[in-house]
């Protein structure tokens, strides 16, 4: 199914997957998070569906919309989010490769896990918030710049509190 000229959504491990449609370059915008704006309550009354809900501030989250609904983790990402909400190549990226971004990179909320199955050798077995990331693993999120800008305050703050 095409959706986008970067990408095809296809038959993943995970269900249904983002997949470059041709090779693409570190650092491409690929698609961007687009959808309805809505709280963290109204995504708790979504039952399974919830996870749809991409968290883009403390109480404030965004209904994934087609192409990127369809994206899924990886421990081990080869995209990530940037600051505009657009999904963004890691690395040079084969055609056919499937394209997956950290979901604890946007998560600050302590209501959300998954049981991870990504298969990396990194894999961290639970998806939980950005916080609770081993210290090193934030550190380079943090320095790739592919941390939401709310998660980046919230670091902060805490950085000066205990300063």
């Amino acid at each position: 199914m095409k959706n986008h000229p970067l990408l095809v959504i296809g038959q993943s491990r995970f269900g249904k997957g983002l997949f470059a449609d041709a090779s693409i370059a570190a650092g491409t915008v690929i698609c961007k998070v687009s959808g309805k704006q809505m709280d963290f309550h109204t995504t708790l009354q979504m039952n399974e569906k919830e996870s749809h809900g991409l968290q883009i501030d403390f109480d404030s989250y965004i209904l994934c919309e087609a192409p990127f609904l369809y994206s899924n983790h990886s421990c081990e990402p080869n995209c990530a989010l940037n600051k505009k909400l657009e999904m963004f190549a890691l690395r040079d990226i084969a055609a056919g490769e499937e394209l997956l971004w950290d979901y604890s990179t946007s998560m600050l909320e302590r209501h959300w896990t998954m049981q991870c199955a990504c298969g990396s050798s990194n894999c961290r077995q639970v998806i939980r918030d950005f916080d609770l990331l081993p210290m090193e693993l934030q550190r380079y999120y943090l320095r790739l710049g592919i941390v939401l800008p709310f998660i980046e305050r919230f670091v902060q703050q805490q950085l000066a509190k205990s300063a």
